[in-house]
């Protein structure tokens, strides 16, 4: 059920949305209580069951929403995960979730009702509520071809499509608003070149990262005997992540990643198996002796992560935004991207709001700069942890803010974190670290002049020695100040509402 409007200005037009996968669903779902007509054009054939569209490359690998991005699907999807569990995707409610750091072993327990499923039955779940939603349709096995502006070409008023069939027949469809969320296979740059206008560098990480995924059938017995694991990597020990988890028709996924370029999870059955068995942690490759092996592993490397700037260009068009992978894309491993797009999605509902109160000048720049300031921490932190890797590079036209004291920082946080878990029961710090990366709370929540001073123990451990390394010589009066200018400000504070209504995360004593 939509949203009613609480403005008693009348809806926009027509909106057009490139791309219909998640982040185009989210986004059509915002734009029907903003527009009296909203178009989804997709290239591929809409499936009529879930399964893997040929334009989501990585589907076949395992995806999560993080609580962040579950919060603002609830919102805009009411029920969603119930639509999930009644097609058959596990309950993770009360699933014991074994976590191996480097610093030792944690077992959490989430207490809110949730759910894991392929990303093919995700997307189906939300298809289905958005096509029952009146003012929206969808055009499928349509190819936008490129952009229709006004004649001065200061405003986008439509897209030309053409058909992806025998006929291949072209026409335009005109709109008040073109929103792409075509992903990383987005056009957006070329069309925008063609219209003359200069685009600004992006932030690349040059990350080389390489995954591989594996489907097994599980025994009736082991899902009642195992719950999910997570093998954390150790770049300095080139050790990879690992994980199992549980998804819908009775199967598992196991995966393993490496970033860096010097080496790529094998997609070789035997030697898959024996990479298993190299992670930090025996425990996914014990499990997986008593999984059956449904076909091979198969493989996704990609070169780079991209942070585009279009908030930058004074000329942007009106008319015209970009939401979701074309916007900024991920390293996949940290989960980020269903929940990033998802809280741009947000942001443009917010400013879509906003507008109909007050009127703004060079809305859509405003929206993209909006956007920029809230993904600014997912950006930060899958930075951060890629950047432990040798051989991952960022190029900029900024340097990346922070990155060797947050590593330190984050090291002995967590070390302190697990053992505090461990030692005392109080899993109060790691739930904060859990938090964060769930990008709940900003990671100005975590690093600050308070939790430095609870850090710094003077026990002379190597941890707090590094971090007092890249501290420098400043007195206990000028760490905030020091901490000021190592971290980004993330000046998009996260709503407050969100942290209270986040659930705590229970830990229990476990040994590795």
């Amino acid at each position: 059920m939509n949203t009613p409007l609480t403005s008693h200005q009348p809806k926009e037009e027509k909106a057009i949305v490139i791309g219909g996968g998640i982040a185009g669903l989210l986004t059509a779902r915002v734009l029907s209580d903003h527009y009296e007509e909203v178009i989804i054009i997709e290239r591929d054939e809409l499936p009529q069951e879930p399964s893997t569209r040929s334009g989501t490359p990585q589907a076949f690998h395992p995806h999560r929403i993080l609580p962040r991005g579950s919060m603002i699907m609830e919102r805009f999807f009411p029920g969603y995960i119930d639509d999930l569990l009644v097609q058959g995707a596990p309950s993770t409610q009360n699933e014991k979730m074994s976590l191996f750091t480097s610093y030792g072993s944690l077992q959490m327990v989430p207490p809110e009702k949730n759910a894991s499923s392929s990303r093919a039955l995700l997307e189906w779940t939300f298809r289905q509520r958005v096509q029952q939603i009146s003012n929206v349709r969808f055009l499928s096995k349509q190819e936008v071809t490129g952009l229709q502006t006004s004649a001065d070409q200061s405003q986008v008023t439509g897209v030309h499509i053409k058909e992806r069939s025998e006929q291949k027949q072209e026409r335009t469809v005109t709109a008040d608003l073109v929103v792409d969320t075509s992903g990383r296979s987005s056009k957006l740059i070329k069309w925008l070149e063609a219209m003359g206008l200069e685009v600004p560098q992006p932030e690349r990480l040059k990350v080389s990262l390489g995954y591989s995924t594996r489907y097994y059938r599980i025994p009736r017995h082991v899902k009642e005997k195992w719950g999910g694991v997570v093998s954390e990597a150790q770049p300095d020990k080139g050790i990879g992540t690992g994980m199992l988890g549980y998804i819908e028709d009775n199967m598992a996924q196991t995966l393993l990643f490496s970033a860096g370029g010097a080496h790529y999870p094998s997609t070789n059955p035997e030697e898959y198996e024996k990479e298993l068995q190299a992670l930090a942690t025996p425990m996914i490759s014990e499990i997986v002796k008593e999984l059956e092996p449904m076909g091979v592993p198969r493989g996704y490397r990609t070169p780079e992560s991209v942070r585009q700037h279009f908030e930058q260009m004074e000329d942007w068009p009106a008319g015209l935004l970009v939401v979701g992978d074309a916007f900024c894309n991920f390293d996949p491993i940290h989960g980020q991207g269903m929940t990033v797009a998802a809280i741009e999605a947000e942001m443009l509902d917010i400013c879509l709001h906003e507008k109909r109160h007050t009127s703004q000048s060079h809305f859509e720049r405003h929206v993209l700069q909006r956007m920029q300031e809230a993904i600014e921490p997912a950006w930060w932190l899958s930075s951060v942890a890629d950047l432990r890797w040798k051989g991952v590079e960022h190029v900029g036209a900024e340097p990346l803010k922070g990155v060797s004291f947050a590593q330190k920082y984050f090291n002995l946080y967590v070390k302190q974190a697990v053992k505090l878990a461990n030692e005392e029961n109080n899993p109060s710090m790691f739930q904060q670290y859990f938090m964060m990366n769930a990008l709940v709370l900003s990671p100005r929540d975590i690093i600050n002049a308070h939790t430095l001073n609870m850090l710094l123990t003077g026990n002379g451990s190597l941890e707090e020695k590094q971090l007092l390394a890249e501290l420098g010589n400043v007195d206990e009066q000028q760490i905030q100040e020091r901490l000021d200018e190592l971290i980004p400000s993330f000046s998009l504070a996260v709503d407050e509402k969100a942290l209270h209504s986040f659930p705590s995360i229970p830990l229990s004593n476990t040994k590795a």
